[in-house]
């Protein structure tokens, strides 16, 4: 008997009151806290900087179209250019617009090396946002 209430005794149990004491000043605290920064917009004195007159910002131009028609000569816009002078178009563009776009394009059967001096033209203008266009093959299954 003796043995039963000296085990009873000890069993273990949590005090609350110490959590609840620090749950309770950690509540007051950050409701003090909150309230010391609930400043108002019209507190501060600010000056916004003013403008005499504001230019809509300008769109991105369109992507230059170039087509490869064969070995050093490409058109873009309307007109033939041989390498030199695609250069210099590509420049211009270039400086218009500093993040100028290109798209190139070109017959299935052309040689790789004139799409690389095209793409020569293109680096030696100054020119990195350049996109090569395809369609996808209609024969057979796509191939992974």
């Amino acid at each position: 008997m003796l043995a039963d209430r000296w085990q009873a005794d000890e069993l273990p149990h949590i005090n609350m009151t110490p959590m609840v004491d620090v749950v309770l000043c950690l509540l007051v605290f950050f409701m003090v806290a909150t309230r010391l920064y609930d400043w108002d917009d019209t507190q501060f004195e600010v000056k916004i900087p003013q403008v005499g007159s504001a230019a809509p910002l300008t769109t991105a131009p369109d992507d230059l179209e170039l087509t490869i028609e064969g070995a050093g000569k490409v058109s873009a816009l309307g007109k033939t250019y041989d390498l030199p002078g695609l250069t210099s178009l590509l420049k211009r563009a270039r400086a218009g617009y500093s993040d100028q776009a290109v798209q190139v394009r070109g017959d299935g059967n052309l040689s790789y090396q004139a799409l690389a001096d095209v793409l020569s033209c293109c680096d030696e203008a100054g020119i990195s946002n350049i996109r090569l266009r395809v369609r996808p093959r209609d024969d057979g299954p796509s191939r992974r």
